[in-house]
């Protein structure tokens, strides 16, 4: 064997792209196996770095954690801020229901950790604060959805002398129940979930529109 043939190095990943390997590893982690699957060691061998990158990176398991959850609403935001926003401003409020279900499809294992369904609450809870799911409110994705309803109550499309707030918790509420159970499994089918959240969106949308809001609605929905 020629001795002066030398092993290519391998390459560095940069600090962005290692940080977000890290990050998908440890919400698969926590998907498959729960917090008992989630160690700092794991995900050094998992993504095969060392400890002291997850612990400069993260400070530990405590920051990866903050940090995953961070991620997921990172994402969640950038989706929903990607939904056109045509002058029709119930065409924006339905294409932001439908890019919650597109978020929660494509990073499952992120929408899990968002509702809390892969760590136990008390280890997203900080002491002495509210809870996590209360600070869901201040994120950007919600207020995209806020901005969304307050654009339709301004143009007449939504009932104006309902409260912005509650109609925002409402839509939420309607889109979070649907996917929570379509990732479950509930639904026999892809497409029989895809039809149910038509369904209901469509239902709950028209509940609260105005005569103005039911010619405009019916155009984009027809039956």
């Amino acid at each position: 064997m020629n001795s002066t043939v030398k092993s290519r190095k391998p390459r560095r990943t940069s600090a962005k792209a290692q940080r977000t390997q890290l990050l998908d590893a440890a919400s698969e982690m926590l998907a498959t196996g729960g917090p008992d699957a989630l160690s700092v060691r794991k995900l050094a061998t998992a993504v095969g770095t060392s400890t002291m990158a997850i612990y400069t990176a993260f400070g530990g398991k405590e920051g990866l954690i903050a940090a995953l959850y961070e991620e997921a609403f990172e994402r969640m935001a950038s989706t929903q801020e990607s939904v056109p926003r045509p002058e029709n401003a119930l065409e924006w409020l339905g294409g932001l229901g439908a890019a919650y279900r597109q978020f929660a499809l494509e990073y499952p294992a992120y929408y899990a950790l968002m509702i809390s369904a892969t760590l136990p609450l008390s280890q997203l809870h900080t002491t002495g604060k509210a809870p996590v799911a209360r600070g869901i409110a201040s994120q950007r994705a919600y207020m995209s959805l806020h901005e969304s309803v307050s654009a339709c109550q301004e143009a007449g499309l939504v009932d104006p002398s309902a409260e912005t707030d509650d109609l925002t918790s409402m839509f939420w509420a309607t889109v979070h129940g649907h996917v929570s159970l379509e990732l479950a499994g509930f639904h026999e089918t892809t497409e029989d979930a895809a039809r149910l959240f038509v369904l209901l969106t469509r239902n709950v949308v028209s509940g609260v529109l105005t005569p103005k809001g039911r010619k405009v609605w019916s155009a984009l929905a027809p039956n």
